[in-house]
C-alpha cells in the first residue's frame, strides 16, 4: 500500500512540475462551476497546462532530474516494478496482461538463476555434465542414494523441487527450446 502512495507521489510530482498555482486553483474551483461550463473549463485548464509545459521545456532544455532510467547506465530497469506501477492506471484486462508479463519475467529470472547455479556446480564437479545432473536424478530416485562419492548426487532434482508447478512447466519449455549439446 505504501508503494502505491510513493508511485502516486511520483505522478503528482511530475504534474506539479508542469503546472502553476494558478492552474491548480482552477482545478480546485472546477467542481463549483456551473455544470454546463465545466467541460469548457476542463479544456481551458488542459490548454493552459500545455502552454505552460511548452514554455517550461523551452526555458529548461536539460533532462528532468530523476526521470530517466539512463541516469545509471549500469542499472537495468526493474520491469516487474514497472508492471506494478502501470497497473495502477490500467483496466482489469491490462492488469491481467501485466500480471502475466510479471509472472513470465519472474520465471525467466528463476531460470537464469538455476542456469547459473548449474554452471557453478559444473565448475565444482567438472566430471559431471548438465546431462549427468539429469541422469543423477534418475539414478538417485532408483537407488535412493544421494551421496557425492558415487556420482549419484542430484542437484537438478533438488533445484526442480524448489520451483512452483508453473515455474517447472516454464523451465521444461525453455529446456525443450535450448537442448544441451551432447
Amino acid at each position: 500500500m505504501e508503494n502505491n502512495h510513493e508511485e502516486a507521489a511520483n505522478v503528482m510530482a511530475f504534474d506539479a512540475l508542469y503546472t502553476t498555482n494558478q492552474i491548480q486553483k482552477l482545478k480546485v474551483l472546477l467542481p463549483y462551476i456551473e455544470p454546463s461550463m465545466q467541460k469548457n473549463m476542463a479544456v481551458y485548464i488542459k490548454y493552459m497546462e500545455l502552454q505552460y509545459t511548452m514554455r517550461y521545456v523551452r526555458r529548461h532544455p536539460f533532462q528532468i532530474s530523476g526521470c530517466s532510467i539512463r541516469d545509471d547506465q549500469s542499472r537495468k530497469p526493474d520491469l516487474q516494478s514497472l508492471c506494478l506501477q502501470l497497473s495502477l492506471y490500467s483496466s482489469p484486462e491490462e492488469i491481467r496482461q501485466l500480471e502475466q508479463l510479471r509472472n513470465m519475467l519472474q520465471t525467466m529470472e528463476t531460470f537464469q538463476e538455476m542456469s547459473q547455479t548449474i554452471s557453478a556446480l559444473q565448475e565444482i564437479f567438472p566430471d559431471m555434465s548438465a546431462a549427468s545432473f539429469g541422469d543423477a536424478a534418475d539414478s538417485e530416485s532408483d537407488s535412493g542414494s544421494g551421496t557425492f562419492g558415487n556420482g549419484s548426487f542430484s542437484m537438478m532434482d533438488m533445484l526442480m523441487n524448489m520451483l512452483s508447478p508453473e515455474q517447472k512447466e516454464m523451465f521444461e519449455m525453455f529446456q525443450q527450446q535450448n537442448p544441451e549439446p551432447q
